[in-house]
């Protein structure tokens, strides 16, 4: 007897085909996940972590500015990359008070200012990148005298232009950012200022998000760390770099290192976002996890505006001293400093500093 059912006829059932959603490559989309669409860190939740971190950071930032603008004079190359770091932070730090009010009152992402923060936020990270290297690079140069280089990181007009060209660098680099914004989609497919994901990817394109974080790893992470390691490990195989007093000539160095120590985790972070697929990641339990990684990391990164400030103090005898005597009126029986003594720069490379 032969095992087999024979097969019904045609008319004996109906067959449905929904319309399955398909991608350019013929494959079958996963379903919405509806259940991980909610902000994963509500306003409420980070508004006493960040809201702290913005009055330290824009009380130590203002403060390091007064400092070298009325006290210490901008005679020096170094003293201008340190105002510019300064006011990069301040750039960043400007978009955590819209960010609050957005958040807790569900504004409508059609206002421009939503526009013009998230893109504020994006020259701040970028500039604060690019004069981290600047500071590097004049150590470098200052440390070899480099003489093709001298022009543009050992005179006063060359530092001004210097600095005005990575502002203008850091604003063009921008500009995707602020062509592709798109406002994110909050609770019941509301437009709103969200920071559930990040504003580094404001396109919903495969193509444009790979671009603008590669963009974003590149010049935050990829190329400061490839200045700082090749800079440090020349300096650090002379002698006289490692006599030089540390908490004058390495100040650059630390300042990096901390940069690039903050704002790594969430560059791993963004890229494994932008390119999930690859790394089977696209599931909802994925995309939830990313989320809110990208969001707890950028919060790591905001507290670098706070760190800076401290770092410098606690790294500079000549800037301690400074504030001590001048704000705190501390009684200070050591030997002064000069005027022209540069945060950051010792005594024997001060003489191949150009006063303005």
């Amino acid at each position: 007897m032969d095992n087999y059912t024979a097969a019904p006829d045609d008319d004996d059932y109906d067959v449905f085909i929904s319309d399955v959603p398909k991608n350019d490559d013929n494959e079958v989309e996963p379903p919405p996940c509806d259940r991980y669409m909610a902000q994963v860190l509500s306003a409420q939740q980070v508004l006493p972590f960040c809201g702290t971190l913005l009055v330290a950071g824009l009380l130590g930032n203002s403060l390091f500015v007064f400092v070298l603008v009325k006290y210490k004079g901008l005679k020096y190359v170094e003293k201008t990359y340190f105002l510019n770091l300064a006011i990069s932070k301040m750039c960043f730090l400007l978009f955590l008070p819209f960010w609050f009010h957005t958040a807790l009152e569900r504004r409508s992402a059609n206002e421009p200012l939503c526009w013009v923060f998230a893109g504020l936020r994006s020259v701040g990270v970028f500039s604060e990148a690019l004069f981290n290297t600047l500071l590097i690079m004049q150590r470098y140069v200052v440390f070899f005298h480099v003489r093709w280089l001298s022009p543009a990181f050992r005179t006063m007009p060359g530092t001004v232009i210097t600095s005005v060209l990575m502002w203008v660098v850091a604003f063009l680099v921008t500009l995707p950012e602020y062509v592709l914004y798109q406002p994110q989609m909050g609770f019941q497919e509301d437009q709103w200022c969200s920071l559930s994901r990040s504003h580094f990817l404001p396109a919903d394109e495969t193509f444009w998000k790979h671009f603008l974080t590669l963009k974003m790893n590149i010049l935050v992470l990829v190329f400061p760390l490839l200045v700082f390691v090749f800079c440090y490990v020349r300096m650090r195989n002379q002698q006289r770099f490692r006599e030089s007093p540390p908490d004058l000539s390495r100040l650059p160095f630390a300042l990096t290192a901390l940069f690039l120590l903050m704002w790594a985790p969430y560059n791993i972070v963004l890229f494994l976002s932008a390119f999930k697929e690859h790394f089977s990641l696209h599931d909802c339990k994925g995309i939830y996890r990313l989320d809110k990684s990208v969001q707890v990391t950028e919060i790591v990164a905001i507290a670098l505006c706070c760190l800076t400030p401290l770092l410098c103090v606690f790294r500079n005898r000549t800037l301690r001293r400074y504030l001590c005597r001048r704000l705190l009126w501390c009684k200070d029986t050591s030997p002064q400093p000069s005027e022209g003594s540069d945060p950051g720069t010792s005594r024997q490379d001060e003489v191949h500093s150009t006063e303005m």
